[in-house]
């Protein structure tokens, strides 16, 4: 049995005690026998590790921390006609200085902060026990932090814990700057991956694991202090993992399912047992799936059943989907050349297709069209995908079809020969999906327009994808009352070659940036090397590389699309530092296939407002809640703080 920490089965109970004041430290409020917890180790990190349990599902790793955020980026959307409609935050229609970002967030300290002090002030603990244990505190502490400031720029740091005397010195204010907020994150971090263990079991974090976040933070530091000192951080921190982890990258296809939960290449991760965990727990697999009755399967003439060999397959609820921007990140390697080229681009695309006029294409004038025998007409496009439409752009980008004589499908053109990640990230048209034949061609079992609504949306895909990293693989069915087990990865090898390429290219050094963004491109993608040679050229293959590297992984392109709107230029379409994030500023698409899988229509998703995307310079920090702040004056607390919302 494999020696791992499974979160939701441990934790250490305590008691109650009164805290310092309402606004400063509220939960939870414990007494407990110092001499039990803080006599040994093990009594230690078991409150450590329960403390870890509710920071990493805090935005690390919980619930929606992958698909969600993903979600706000280029690479997916939510999108739904029957449950959680669209995102306001993607289109900035419900950002306000009423949402709760995490401000309050004393009671999560109050426990990292316990375990800094009484670690410090224990007589039984060895000074090796003492250094590496207070080092889970400032972890702990330095996460808290770090979402706090990544969020929303500004945090109460509290770093010490109070009772309730402290009175006075509980009237803190807000940090005052983006500086000071920073220099509490990575003088935590710091700690942590100076003085943690080499080796931990599965689930509990490294010293290594804490020198790829501590590598994370100097980045989104360096991007919003530009402090030169984070940025020499972020490069020598990732290099030292490198150095020292780099043969552990793996071709493993299973690192983000239960199929390779413990490939050494996971520096951290969060594990879910099946005994306390069920289908419904997490939006990444209760929202990620479809929910397909054989009835509604059957209406559509061309769409073949589904097996359901352990009842209905798929019953879920998915609202996120990924898109089509994210399946182009995916190179694919040329039949003749093996150069690794845009699928559109390769040999055997432009030997076997041809492109024709979007012009031609009207709601009068779908490119296919079928009876479904409850519903009446299904299009391709339909009606709805003329409606709504972000007029900046166009609304079809690609119109092609198949050459006479061509001997494979235009499924088979576009998704063969793929970087390797591509087949572990988004499920496709003619692939298999939990044993079953996917089709997602107009009519097919699993499209988006096989239910009642032509356009997709009640629980079924808006785009023809579905989400399949950061879910489960191998499982009876998609059902919320079933047990499962999962994980999902906090730090890993591959961040670190991502971290490192991206310091090394703000340095300036372009071939060095070049050899560690290809130690994932080749191990992970199976792809030729890139050859990238100027900045220009190595800052659009790095952002390639990095969304199909990290994407689904708790939010990591959200953070890294406004960390390099902050550096601007090459990092940012040519944009000054601080500009708009192009990328997070424009409608995202979906592919539709005809049903003989001979023509295709890449066309923006319109439906619940999905084209209306946009960016201000001002999400780069999200509002502080107000009531929070309000409430801090009652008590004469001053923070010298402006809504930018």
């Amino acid at each position: 049995m494999k020696n791992t920490l499974k979160y939701g089965l441990l934790g250490l109970g305590v008691l109650a005690t009164t805290s310092c004041m309402d606004t400063l430290d509220t939960k939870p409020k414990v007494i407990f026998d110092a001499e039990t917890v803080w006599g040994s180790k093990a009594t230690v990190e078991g409150f450590a590790y329960s403390a870890y349990n509710d920071i990493i599902w805090d935005g690390y790793a919980g619930s929606g921390s992958c698909v969600q955020w993903e979600s706000r980026t280029p690479n997916g959307i939510q999108c739904s006609q029957v449950d959680m409609n669209y995102d306001g935050l993607a289109i900035e229609s419900s950002i306000n200085t009423g949402n709760d970002w995490g401000v309050s967030r004393f009671g999560y300290l109050r426990r990292a902060n316990m375990i800094i002090e009484n670690v410090a002030a224990s007589t039984t603990l060895t000074d090796d026990e003492k250094k590496q244990l207070t080092a889970h505190g400032h972890l702990l502490r330095g996460m808290i932090f770090f979402k706090q400031a990544r969020l929303m720029g500004y945090f109460v740091p509290v770093t010490q814990v109070f009772d309730s005397s402290d009175s006075l010195t509980c009237k803190m204010p807000l940090t005052t700057s983006l500086e000071e907020s920073y220099k509490y994150v990575i003088d935590d971090l710091k700690f942590a991956a100076d003085n943690m263990e080499d080796n931990q079991p599965y689930g509990v974090p490294t010293k290594w694991a804490a020198k790829v976040i501590l590598s994370r933070a100097a980045l989104q530091a360096y991007a919003y202090t530009k402090k030169a000192e984070y940025l020499d951080l972020a490069l020598n921190t990732a290099k030292e993992v490198v150095d020292n982890k780099g043969n552990l990258l793996t071709t493993s296809t299973g690192m983000f399912n239960e199929t390779d939960m413990y490939n050494p290449e996971i520096l951290w991760a969060y594990y879910r047992e099946d005994q306390n965990t069920k289908f419904e727990s997490f939006y990444e697999t209760m929202r990620t799936f479809p929910n397909v009755k054989p009835g509604d399967v059957a209406n559509n003439p061309y769409a073949t059943l589904l097996k359901d060999p352990n009842g209905i397959t798929f019953e879920a609820w998915g609202v996120f989907w990924p898109t089509q921007e994210l399946v182009d990140q995916y190179l694919v390697n040329d039949a003749v050349t093996g150069e690794a080229l845009p699928w559109n681009e390769t040999s055997q695309w432009l030997n076997n297709t041809e492109d024709l006029d979007p012009s031609t294409i009207t709601p009068e004038n779908p490119v296919d069209i079928y009876q479904n025998k409850a519903f009446g007409d299904r299009r391709m496009p339909c009606p709805a995908d003329f409606k709504n439409t972000n007029a900046n752009y166009p609304t079809i980008t690609q119109y092609a079809t198949l050459k006479e004589g061509a001997t494979k499908n235009i499924s088979q053109l576009m998704y063969e020969n793929r970087d390797k990640r591509f087949y572990t990230t988004v499920v496709y048209d003619g692939c298999k999906w939990f044993n079953e034949d996917v089709e997602l061609f107009h009519g097919g079992n699993m499209y988006r327009g096989f239910r009642d609504k032509e356009e997709g949306g009640w629980y079924t895909t808006t785009t023809n994808y579905y989400w399949r990293k950061s879910s489960i693989e191998s499982f009876p069915r998609a059902y919320y009352n079933l047990n499962m087990a999962i994980h999902f990865n906090l730090a890993r090898v591959g961040e670190a070659y991502m971290n490192l390429a991206e310091a090394y290219l703000l340095k300036g050094q372009i071939a060095n940036a070049v050899e560690a963004l290809n130690a994932t491109r080749t191990t992970h993608g199976g792809l030729a090397p890139s050859t990238a040679s100027t900045e220009e050229e190595a800052w659009k293959d790095y952002i390639r590389e990095r969304n199909c590297e990290m994407v689904n992984e708790g939010g990591d392109l959200y953070w890294s699309y406004l960390r390099w709107g902050k550096y601007g230029g090459y990092a940012n379409e040519g944009e000054q530092p601080g500009g708009i994030v192009q990328a997070l500023n424009r409608p995202v698409h979906m592919i539709q296939i005809d049903h003989e899988r001979k023509t295709i229509v890449v066309n923006q998703v319109t439906i619940q407002r999905a084209a209306e995307r946009q960016f201000s310079d001002r999400r780069y920090l999200l509002p502080i809640n107000q009531g929070f702040l309000d409430l801090r004056k009652t008590y004469g607390i001053v923070d010298k703080y402006t809504q930018e919302w």
